[in-house]
């Protein structure tokens, strides 16, 4: 069964396969070590026998014969969650599952400042420039208010970003939800 809600598609069936493709090899020459680079792999027939072919780490709790669910975005057509109603086990995807909390932020801010302190010199000297402080902006102390500024200025945005996004996740995953609950009342 297909449906379409909102921005999201939603294909129930059984899963017809499951299998691991190998993306890549890597052996060390000098250690013998190997490390294979896979993707799980679900193909999925709805009741009107079409076949649907989706890759992510999601599926691993698929196996052949089990009745799933796979909710894309329509946009993308990228599954956003996956809900194996054999085995009772919902997942979401990878991008409903960003660490919004404050140590990971704070590494973030860390990141993002070093990767905006070179193009932020220019803002910097014009701000400096405008209050009349233009001499002062690359002295010791200027440069430190830099950073702080800088550091601030980022943290912040990171913060206004998370509550944003954990807005949107929360109703992604009550709608999400929602159609998981349908889809369980019309298939019983």
């Amino acid at each position: 069964m297909t449906a379409a809600r909102a921005s999201f598609v939603v294909v129930r069936g059984v899963v017809s396969a499951y299998k691991e493709q190998m993306h890549s090899v890597r052996v060390d020459r000098q250690t013998g070590y190997g490390r294979i680079n896979t993707t799980p792999e679900l193909w999925l027939r709805d009741k009107d026998g079409k076949e649907y072919r989706y890759q992510g780490v999601m599926f691993e709790a698929a196996q052949p014969g089990h009745d799933v669910a796979v909710i894309a975005n329509r946009a993308s057509g990228k599954p956003v969650a996956f809900a194996n109603f054999t085995t009772g086990v919902v997942q979401d995807g990878d991008e409903m599952t960003v660490s919004t909390s404050i140590s990971s932020t704070l590494v973030s801010t860390f990141g993002f400042s070093v990767l905006f302190a070179l193009p932020g010199l220019i803002p910097w000297l014009l701000i400096t420039e405008t209050i009349g402080l233009g001499d002062k902006a690359f002295t010791t102390s200027g440069i430190q208010l830099y950073i702080l500024v800088l550091a601030v200025s980022v943290y912040a945005g990171l913060q206004v970003w998370s509550r944003h996004y954990r807005e949107r996740t929360a109703t992604t995953r009550a709608e999400i939800d929602r159609m998981l609950s349908q889809l369980q009342t019309t298939e019983s």
